[in-house]
């Protein structure tokens, strides 16, 4: 039986609570509201109505790379937007960012048809770990286009529109109005305290709304059940790296002592590959934490 997961508890950049507050057709206009935080925080065009599309984007080619997306939708006006909220970090997130972007745009056109009904098409990540290192990034939000590196005011298309905000980063000292977008990311921060939430859904209608749906959340034994899940996932995910990383540390020194020994690098290495196999690690996440190809690894068991 699942425990009672209290409000307060809530985890609110959980994969299945964002679904459950942003992928909802009686609650569209909290979507709408949150994109359009978006446009208006980068003086972008907002939009004035969403309607909601297929989130399963199936491959263009055998054994391609398919898509399930967390909110995806189209206004009047012809624009797609997809909203990702993300609490694990994933690699490559520039290219798998773009790699959606593009399955996105691409699909509206079918056999026969022009360019010119290929339309804007935006993707707003709101990520809970930070992407761009401070010295090359310090601001929580970023927006990218295509634009000529010549004179970035010069734009090759509008169609192309990417955000970023990274959770960690944004941070509200109270000396200010908050702005419609910062009002949400405090909503979804696990730093916010419950009565500062209350504060701002007694200034925001559509923070008000979605702490009423978190009431009907909280007591669904369905969403309770999708939440822990999607809980026990990162925790067994957390658990997996940091293992891992001390095998990692312990192949390094293990390369040291077979420096000053007459046993071979590679059988100090195989040892201790095997002893992650046989613990239920695959090879791939072995290669990744070693920094290999899975080739190697795999040359090195046989």
């Amino acid at each position: 039986m699942s425990k009672v997961l209290k409000i307060e508890d809530l985890n609110r950049m959980n994969d299945a609570f964002a679904k459950y507050i942003f992928a909802n057709e009686e609650r569209k206009q909290l979507t709408l509201d949150l994109i359009n935080s978006f446009f208006e925080f980068e003086g972008t065009a907002e939009i004035k109505d969403f309607e909601f599309s297929d989130r399963e984007l199936d491959p263009d080619r055998k054994q391609g790379k398919g898509v399930v997306l967390d909110v995806v939708g189209r206004s009047s006006d012809g624009t797609l937007t997809n909203v990702e909220i993300q609490l694990e970090q994933f690699g490559s997130m520039d290219r798998r960012t773009l790699h959606y972007w593009a399955q996105l745009y691409h699909r509206r056109l079918h056999g026969g048809e022009e360019y010119e009904n290929l339309a804007r098409t935006v993707t707003i990540n709101i990520l809970d770990y930070k992407l761009f290192e401070e010295a090359e990034w310090p601001e929580y939000h970023s927006c990218f286009a295509v634009l000529n590196t010549k004179d970035v005011r010069h734009a090759l298309t509008r169609d192309l529109e990417i955000h970023f905000v990274e959770l960690p980063k944004w941070k509200h000292d109270g000396s200010r109005k908050m702005q419609r977008l910062e009002r949400w990311l405090a909503y979804l921060s696990s730093k916010t305290t419950m009565e500062e939430r209350r504060r701002l859904a007694m200034e925001d209608t559509n923070i008000r709304t979605a702490m009423e749906a978190e009431k009907e959340f909280v007591k669904n034994p369905l969403c309770i059940t999708a939440y822990e899940q999607h809980q026990k996932y990162l925790r067994d995910k957390h658990a997996r790296e940091e293992f891992l990383r001390k095998e990692g540390e312990a192949i390094g020194e293990a390369r040291g002592i077979a420096k000053g020994k007459s046993i071979g690098k590679a059988e100090a290495e195989k040892d201790i590959i095997k002893s992650l196999v046989a613990s239920g690690i695959s090879v791939e996440e072995i290669a990744s934490c070693l920094n290999k190809d899975v080739t190697e690894i795999r040359k090195l068991l046989n």
